[in-house]
């Protein structure tokens, strides 16, 4: 089985079944798109590279933010995260 495609279907299934949390969702739209730089990594290398730099910098400070957020709005001491 291909890995972009194992990255796609379970980040697909993940957010079908299990889509309580928004944590959840953003892991799986992380998924999502790491499968989609693994696709188009042999094809198109240096805009691949642009996307991944943007796509880091773009997860760490919305994580970063998400985090802030549920920590002022105190919802963060659920036990179930994901």
């Amino acid at each position: 089985m291909n890995l972009n495609l194992l990255f796609f279907m379970a980040a697909l299934t993940k957010m079908m079944f299990n889509s309580k949390h928004l944590l959840t969702m953003f892991i799986c739209l992380e998924l999502i798109t790491l499968s989609v730089i693994v696709s188009s990594w042999q094809i198109m290398w240096s805009q691949t590279m642009w996307f991944m730099a943007v796509t880091v910098i773009h997860s760490v400070f919305g994580m970063l933010l998400l985090l802030l957020t549920m920590r002022q709005l105190g919802s963060d001491k659920s036990t179930i995260l994901v």
